[in-house]
């Protein structure tokens, strides 16, 4: 590609703003009466040897403050956290891999300021046009309050190495890029959002949407969005060595941030497997479970504990104790694990390696275990120090690591549980009106409360009343509560850790309601709820203790809306089973599916409805077409019939002497649409017929890039 085809095609970024406005002196290039070539243009960087375009560099919004004269829209700006110029292709190289807490969390703050204010960028949508220079290697276009999705013809760029937008205002599905050598991807605090596609690293095996960057990708930044679901790292994927029992790719992995999304499930054992991950960001998600130990063990024969140098947990609901073996990672200089529902005390190990020194800054006398958390039955703002020790009142809400509150709150009496459940689940607005609580009203008094001899609560029952709301963790706090039905409702949310606490439920039925994410992997250890734990000997472990003993996980279901453990020796039980419609898809406890199943086929009912309207549509049209047929043969026949009967004046005496004639044309052409030849496959409309059924049975850069010529 020519110098003057290159300046077309860039020319195509400010050519709308070309008449009214001036560039500043020291821009080069960027205009028609330019005369600098391309590769002297401001931003622009090529290859040495070439001369070939390999680098973009506009990002910090240089692209739209300085080339089209758009403002900011937010003048106070502190994610523009690289450098106040412009930076050279092997400047780029230099950038320190690293997050920083104090900088990320105003960010957020600002982000939710602005979509509560109803602002939006006004910049322009990605520039499609550099999808033609195929040897773009660079491309950094952050902070550009670029809108709209990224074209395919930028994903489909074959050479790509770097690619930087965070902070725009992009949106989509996640990018399918194709490059097999792309380094650092960087799409943070933007609007993606949907699922990370399942097979995207390779888990549970290689499929038509895995990264072809696996073994090359350094840093990983998709934060600041909206992806949901699950972290898709679970289970070996086709890149597993089974001798070695380690992952073959993302090796070069230093820098994972899934930090503020909208993610679910737990913490994937897999991580482990990266083995020169020195930064890890999930922080303010919905994760649960416990931290993992492949954290600081490693995983695979011979493994070492990771580089890690930041781990950031917080913000999420992850339980269990925080592990003193995450004092054995060598490299470790931040941990933030506050703002979960982790119990315990801190390990006096991790205390000593003085962690989280730049976010604290605090030169004020205090515990060092407080830089990393503060502990059971104190508050602070931030979960960290200051901490603000609580008297001791056998608070409910104080007994987790890292809370974050403003002041002290007392312990909340069972008549203010059920107060508070009664606004957050629209009491006012229950379908029985008879239900309705008068705040402050004894509870054993409340319709749907039972209460023991000593006047603990001891069941909450009210099914099917149009209850909507989050399902409140200040239920766990109802110490004598055995039996909990908020069946058929609709309920959000997620299922708190908090019932693990209630030593007494056995009864614990949230079917048919709109819960997400998954049960916290303390409560599925919990012995008694719904008998999980309870079974006859010889009971298989997995059925005995399971997460589907609580509820039905996403994408499944049962009668019940949970398993049922076996009552008998050898006996199956029940178990929830796959189903496909879209409720199951979203939410947990699902007590029925559309789906139907045909054989060892499994169909989705609204599929099956559309064939079935494609169907009918196909055979009218048919009969249609067949009826038109039929009719233009009759009148062919009328038509030759007429012509039989005026030529028989002129008949020859002699018939049987008469040699047979060829065919007519009217003829031949009648005989080329024959009923013989013809069927409703020749039709467009008669592929519609077929069914279409699917089988469901299955720090510095500069150290960590290699040199780009």
């Amino acid at each position: 590609m020519d110098d003057s085809e290159l300046k077309e095609i860039l020319l195509t970024l400010v050519t709308p703003n070309q008449n009214h406005l001036t560039l500043p002196s020291n821009v080069k290039g960027w205009s028609e009466q330019s005369e600098e070539p391309v590769c002297y243009w401001s931003g622009i960087t090529c290859d040495p040897i070439d001369n070939s375009l390999i680098g973009l560099n506009l990002g910090n919004g240089f692209w739209t403050e300085t080339l089209l004269g758009l403002s900011q829209t937010d003048e106070d700006d502190t994610a523009r956290h690289y450098q106040d110029r412009l930076l050279d292709y092997e400047e780029i190289k230099d950038l320190y891999l690293h997050k920083n807490r104090k900088t990320l969390d105003s960010i957020h703050a600002r982000k939710q300021r602005n979509l509560q204010k109803g602002e939006a960028a006004a910049g322009p949508t990605f520039p499609s046009a550099l999808g033609k220079i195929k040897t773009l290697r660079f491309i950094n276009l952050s902070a550009n309050q670029i809108q709209g999705p990224i074209p395919k013809s930028i994903t489909d760029l074959p050479n790509l190495e770097i690619f930087d937008v965070t902070q725009n205002d992009i949106i989509g599905a996640f990018p399918d890029f194709q490059s097999d050598s792309l380094m650092v991807l960087d799409i943070s605090k933007n609007r993606f959002y949907g699922a990370i596609p399942k097979h995207l690293f390779g888990h549970p095996e290689i499929g038509d949407d895995t990264a072809p960057y696996l073994k090359s990708i350094v840093k990983f930044d998709i934060s600041h969005n909206g992806f949901n679901y699950t972290i898709p790292l679970n289970g070996d994927s086709g890149f597993y060595d089974k001798e070695a029992q380690t992952e073959t790719v993302l090796k070069n992995l230093q820098y994972f941030d899934l930090g503020y999304n909208l993610l679910t499930g737990t913490i994937p054992n897999n991580i482990g497997n990266f083995a020169s991950l020195q930064g890890l960001f999930l922080e303010n998600n919905r994760l649960v479970g416990t931290i993992p130990k492949v954290l600081y063990r490693g995983s695979g024969i011979g493994a070492n504990p990771l580089p890690l140098v930041q781990l950031f947990l917080q913000g999420n609901m992850l339980s269990g104790t925080l592990p003193s073996g995450l004092a054995q990672l060598p490299n470790l200089k931040e941990l933030y694990v506050d703002g979960n529902k982790l119990t315990g005390t801190i390990a006096p190990a991790i205390c000593n390696k003085g962690l989280n020194e730049v976010f604290v800054n605090d030169e004020a006398d205090h515990d060092l275990c407080d830089n990393v958390v503060c502990p059971a039955n104190s508050i602070s703002f931030e979960g960290v120090a200051p901490c603000t020790r609580c008297e001791e009142d056998g608070s409910d809400f104080r007994r987790y690591l890292g809370q974050r509150d403003k002041e002290c709150r007392p312990k909340l009496s069972e008549v203010e549980i059920l107060d508070l459940f009664f606004d957050h689940t629209h009491g006012e607005e229950w379908l029985d009106q008879r239900y309705f609580w008068k705040a402050g009203s004894p509870a054993c008094q409340r319709p749907g409360i039972e209460c023991s001899d000593s006047g603990k609560v001891t069941s909450i029952r009210l099914p099917s009343l149009g209850l909507r709301g989050p399902l409140m963790s200040e239920l766990g706090f109802l110490s004598e509560l055995h039996s909990l039905d908020l069946s058929d409702n609709f309920i959000t949310g997620f299922v708190p850790s908090e019932f693990r606490f209630v030593d007494k439920l056995i009864d614990f039925d949230i079917k048919g309601n709109e819960l997400q994410g998954g049960i916290p992997v303390l409560l599925c250890i919990t012995e008694g709820i719904n008998s999980n734990g309870v079974g006859p000997k010889g009971t298989n472990f997995d059925l005995l203790y399971s997460c589907d003993n609580i509820a039905c996980a996403r994408g499944t279901y049962s009668d019940f809306g949970h398993a049922i453990v076996p009552t008998e020796e050898d006996a199956d039980g029940s178990q929830c089973v796959p189903c496909y419609d879209d409720e199951a898809q979203f939410f947990i406890g699902r007590d029925s599916c559309t789906d139907i199943s045909i054989g060892m086929l499994q169909f989705r009912q609204d599929d099956i409805r559309h064939v079935a309207v494609y169907t009918t549509l196909a055979l009218f049209t048919s009969a249609f077409i067949i009826h038109l047929v039929i009719m233009a043969r009759r009148r062919k026949k009328y038509v030759l019939s007429e012509n039989e009967d005026s030529s028989s004046q002129h008949q020859d005496p002699f018939p049987l002497q008469r040699q047979d004639s060829p065919l007519s044309v009217e003829d031949d052409e009648y005989e080329e649409y024959s009923d013989d030849d013809w069927t409703a496959a020749d039709s467009e409309t008669g592929t519609l017929a077929k069914k279409e059924g699917r089988d469901y049975s299955a720090i510095e850069l500069a150290d960590i890039l290699p040199t780009i010529a």
